[in-house]
């Protein structure tokens, strides 16, 4: 199958496909597992796939339905990259927000969730579907995937295809059990790393920086390095927070204050929204994001509901950093207090009380998966996490344990040098 070229002569978008993911264009597979490390592109790709199939196959009409646990979870994810990736390939995406249904070209794209009674009435009523995209799969039960099976019949496509994506993080998963282990269905499994990624992200300062720290949590935590470098299935053992997952804060909470840790090339700036009810915690993400200088992040925070003159506890260390978001409007922007052993007590601190993750809240949900203690070449605990997608864990470390402690709302056993 040739990856095509867009019909205006004037456009040509084989530069912007990453030709590393040929198999993932070329897979006609009734099943399809795209899986593998941290930072590989796989849902680019994937999203991309799917764009393209109006172009390859331009006579006919076709139906594509993506699929998350949860709508606002799927939002954040394959949502947004599908509405990026056609207009980075200048194609026609039009989305209907009323029944969350896009049209691009001949392709006409369902947007579900699989997390309320009625999402499993929904389900069960698609017909004619030629594509189904799963992002994150291991989220789902595996009663879902054999219903999901079921709907892809009916098309008008050349072929169908239920395509799923996921880091292979822990074999207690069905979807291990059932792909690797008892090797059931008819399917294709397609594992890339970082350094499958597109040659022109792979060429940039920001990837070699991602990727070398990607690489030292091999010094720290060999399973750290076997699921989100290697992308290979593994078990993340140290994992330092139990958080769950809700689907709204709190209703009259006691207050609302903010974590933020900055950041701009290869780290996220991340700001999180914390609600406090009595000594219980909700988070929820505000901005997780690349490439923002301080007055665009103060912009960005502004625009997402973020109150002037409310805390916002940051990083100490970055002073000049603190004036300028407050300079651009964060008036309530504080340092967080910085001592001897303070991540560990912070730590400590959180362990201690009750949060929950606001659902939609990807970034959060991911670090915490995978934030996990660093271990020596014996295995035993050093106290101390990987320094590895830890912007949404530092920033809320810094809210909630600087927030508490200055406040004399909750007791604490430390002593004064373990503060922020």
């Amino acid at each position: 199958m040739e990856l095509a070229t867009h019909k205006a002569p004037s456009f040509n978008i084989n530069p912007f496909l990453n030709f590393n993911h040929l198999p993932v264009f070329k897979s006609e597979s009734p099943e399809l597992l795209v899986y593998g490390g941290a930072g590989a592109g796989k849902s680019y790709s994937i999203a991309d796939k799917l764009l393209l199939q109006s172009r390859l196959q331009s006579d006919r009409d076709l139906k594509a339905v993506v699929i998350r646990k949860s709508f606002p979870s799927l939002r954040a994810t394959a949502m947004d990259i599908l509405d990026k990736r056609a207009k980075t390939l200048r194609m026609p995406w039009r989305m209907n927000k009323s029944e969350w249904v896009a049209k691009c070209d001949r392709m006409t794209f369902h947007f579900h969730s699989l997390h309320h009674k009625e999402d499993y009435s929904k389900l069960k009523s698609l017909t004619d579907v030629d594509y189904v995209w799963i992002n994150e799969v291991p989220e789902i039960r595996e009663d879902d995937y054999d219903e999901i099976l079921r709907r892809v019949r009916g098309g008008d496509g050349l072929y169908d295809q239920v395509i799923s994506d996921f880091n292979p993080i822990g074999k207690y998963t069905w979807v291990y059990k059932r792909f690797f282990q008892k090797n059931i269905g008819n399917v294709q499994k397609l594992r890339y790393t970082v350094l499958d990624n597109h040659p022109d992200y792979l060429n940039t300062e920001k990837a070699q920086r991602y990727i070398k720290r990607l690489k030292a949590t091999k010094d720290y935590n060999l399973n750290h390095y076997k699921i989100y470098f290697k992308g290979e299935w593994g078990e993340l053992k140290g994992v330092i927070y139990d958080w769950d997952i809700v689907d709204f804060p709190p209703e009259n909470p006691d207050e609302i204050f903010y974590g933020g840790d900055f950041g701009f090339s290869v780290n996220e700036a991340a700001v999180v929204r914390i609600y406090r009810k009595a000594l219980e915690f909700w988070v929820e993400e505000v901005v997780y994001q690349t490439e923002l200088t301080n007055q665009a992040l103060a912009k960005k925070c502004l625009a997402e509901g973020v109150e002037p003159k409310a805390y916002i506890y940051w990083d100490c260390a970055e002073p000049k950093s603190i004036t300028e978001v407050k300079q651009a409007g964060l008036r309530g922007s504080k340092p967080c207090v910085k001592g001897p052993d303070s991540v560990k007590a912070g730590i400590d601190y959180l362990k201690s009380v009750k949060i929950h993750i606001i659902d939609g809240s990807e970034n959060i949900k991911s670090e915490q998966k995978g934030y996990v203690w660093k271990v020596d070449k014996d295995g035993n605990s050093l106290n101390e996490p990987i320094k590895f997608n830890d912007h949404a864990m530092k920033a809320i470390q810094y809210g909630i344990y600087t927030h508490m402690r200055g406040s004399g709302k909750a007791i604490f056993t430390f002593t004064d040098h373990d503060m922020y």
